[in-house]
C-alpha cells in the first residue's frame, strides 16, 4: 500500500503545481504589467501627472531592457547558491519592495521635469527593474523543472488566458478609478496598492510551489563558466538569440510612444486610451488556447512567423490614424492583440526547447541580457528621434505616423533570419497558413468554436412542411 501510494504522488504534486503556478500568474499579472516600459497606466502617470519630459520618459522605459542585460553577471552567480525557486520568491519579494517606495514617495516629489524628480523615479525604477529582470530568469528556468514537455503549449496557453482575463479585470477597473477620480494622484495611488496587494498573495503561491512534480532533488548547477562556453557552442541557440535580439530592438524603439501618441496628438484621457487598450488584451485572451494548440500540433517557429507577419500588417494601420478617424484604432489593437498572443507563446516555447539542459540559467540569462541589450537602445534612440524631428518644426502628428512605419518594416525583416533556425519537429510556414485557411481554426483563434459547433440541419418535421409560396 505505501508503495502505490508514493506510486501515485507525483500526480496530485503535478496538478497541485500547475494550480498554484496558474494563480501565482492570475494575482502577479496587473503589478507585473505595470513594471512593463509604456504601459498607458505608467506612462499617463509619469508624462501626464509628472509632466516629465520625452527624453526623461524614453530613459526610465529603457531601464528594465538594461536590467536585464545586466542581470547576466548577477544571475548566474546567484544561481550557485539559490535554486531557481529561491531566487525567483527572493526577486518577486524585492519586486513588491520597489513598488511600495514608489507609492510612498508619490505624494512628495515635485512635478515637471525636475531633477528630483528624474533621480527619484529612476532610482525606484532601477530597483523594480533589476528584480523584474532577475525573476524572469529564474522563473523560466523553474518552469522548465516544473512543467512537462508534453503539456506546456496547451497549459500556458490556457494559463495566459486565465492571465489576460485578470490582467482585464484590472485594467477595466482601472479606466473607472481614473474615470471616477479624473486621473488624480489618488487613482494611481488606489490602482498601484490593488497591484501590490495582488503581487504578495502571487508570491505566497509560489511559497507553496516545489521545483518538480516529483520528490528527486535538484541537480546542482553547473559551474557558470562551463555554462556560458557550452551556451556559445550551440549555434542555433546563438542564432535564436540574434533574431530576439533584432526584434527587441524594432519592437520597443517606437512601441513605449503609441500611448503617448493617444494622449498628445489624438487628446484621449489616461481612461479612454486604458480602455482602449482592452480591445487587444481580450483578443489575446481570447486567442491563447488556440496559439497553444497549434504550436504543438505545427510547433513553434512557423506559427511565430505567421503570427508575426500578420500582426505587424495590421500595425500599419497606426500610420493613418487622426483625431477624426480614432475608431480605426480598435483595428490595430485587436488584431495585433491576437497575433501577439500568439508571436508571444512561440517564443517562450522556443526558449524552453532550444535553451541547452545543462546551461539552463545561463542560456535564459544570456537570452534575456543580449536581446534586452538591443531592447534597451529602442526607446532611448526612438526618443531622441521623436524629439529632433518634432524639434525641427515638422508637425508632431506627421512625426508619430513615419515612425509607426518603421517598427512593421524593420520586424517583418526579422523572420527571414527566424526562418533558417532549426527548430527540429516543427513544420512549414505553408502548413500553419493551410490550416488557418480552416474555418474551424480560425473560429478558435477569435473564441468562436461555439458556432462551428453547431450542426445546421433540418428536422424530418421541417423536410416534410410544404412551402408557401
Amino acid at each position: 500500500m505505501p508503495a502505490n501510494t508514493a506510486h501515485h504522488a507525483p500526480g496530485p504534486s503535478l496538478r497541485r503545481n500547475l494550480r498554484l503556478c496558474t494563480w501565482d500568474g492570475i494575482t502577479a499579472v496587473p503589478l507585473t504589467v505595470l513594471s512593463q516600459p509604456g504601459n498607458a497606466v505608467v506612462a499617463a502617470l509619469l508624462t501626464g501627472t509628472f509632466a516629465l519630459s520625452t527624453r526623461t520618459y524614453g530613459l526610465i522605459t529603457s531601464l528594465p531592457f538594461w536590467f536585464n542585460f545586466l542581470q547576466v553577471v548577477l544571475t548566474p552567480l546567484l544561481a550557485q547558491r539559490l535554486s531557481a525557486r529561491a531566487m525567483c520568491i527572493a526577486s518577486a519579494w524585492m519586486h513588491v519592495l520597489g513598488w511600495l517606495a514608489f507609492v510612498a514617495v508619490l505624494p512628495y516629489v515635485p512635478t515637471g521635469d525636475d531633477p528630483v524628480t528624474r533621480t527619484t523615479f529612476i532610482v525606484i525604477f532601477s530597483v523594480i527593474a533589476l528584480s523584474t529582470a532577475i525573476n524572469g530568469v529564474a522563473w523560466n528556468s523553474w518552469m522548465q523543472g516544473a512543467v512537462p514537455l508534453r503539456i506546456r503549449g496547451k497549459y500556458f496557453g490556457v494559463r495566459n488566458r486565465l492571465l489576460y482575463i485578470s490582467l482585464l479585470g484590472f485594467l477595466f477597473a482601472a479606466s473607472g478609478v481614473l474615470a471616477w477620480f479624473d486621473g488624480s494622484l489618488l487613482a494611481f495611488h488606489v490602482l498601484l496598492a490593488v497591484g501590490v496587494t495582488m503581487r504578495v498573495i502571487s508570491v505566497l503561491a509560489q511559497h507553496r510551489m516545489h521545483l518538480t512534480s516529483g520528490r528527486k532533488p535538484a541537480t546542482k548547477e553547473t559551474p557558470w563558466p562551463e555554462q556560458l562556453k557550452r551556451v556559445w557552442q550551440d549555434r542555433t541557440f546563438m542564432r535564436f538569440i540574434a533574431f530576439a535580439a533584432l526584434m527587441g530592438f524594432g519592437v520597443n524603439l517606437f512601441a513605449p510612444f503609441y500611448p503617448v501618441f493617444m494622449f498628445e496628438e489624438l487628446h484621449l484621457s489616461a481612461a479612454q486610451t486604458n480602455f482602449m487598450l482592452l480591445t487587444g488584451i481580450l483578443a489575446a485572451a481570447i486567442a491563447f488556447p488556440a496559439w497553444g494548440h497549434m504550436i504543438d500540433r505545427f510547433g513553434n517557429i512557423p506559427v511565430m512567423i505567421v503570427a508575426l507577419f500578420l500582426w505587424q500588417v495590421f500595425n500599419f494601420i497606426w500610420c493613418f490614424i487622426t483625431p477624426q478617424n480614432i475608431w480605426l484604432l480598435y483595428v490595430p489593437l485587436a488584431a495585433g492583440g491576437m497575433f501577439s498572443a500568439g508571436y508571444g507563446v512561440g517564443v517562450f516555447g522556443l526558449l524552453l526547447k532550444l535553451t541547452p539542459p545543462e546551461a539552463r540559467t545561463m542560456g535564459v540569462a544570456l537570452f534575456v541580457s543580449l536581446s534586452s541589450l538591443a531592447a534597451a537602445l529602442g526607446p532611448i534612440t526612438g526618443s531622441n528621434l521623436l524629439s529632433w524631428a518634432i524639434g525641427m518644426g515638422w508637425p508632431s502628428i506627421s512625426v508619430y505616423h513615419a515612425a509607426f512605419v518603421v517598427m512593421p518594416v524593420f520586424t517583418i525583416t526579422t523572420c527571414l533570419l527566424l526562418e533558417k533556425i532549426n527548430e527540429g519537429r516543427s513544420s512549414k510556414v505553408t502548413d500553419v497558413v493551410g490550416a488557418m485557411r480552416n474555418v474551424r481554426t480560425l473560429a478558435s483563434l477569435f473564441g468562436l468554436t461555439f458556432l462551428v459547433n453547431q450542426v445546421f440541419y433540418r428536422t424530418p418535421e421541417s423536410a416534410k412542411t410544404p412551402r408557401k409560396n
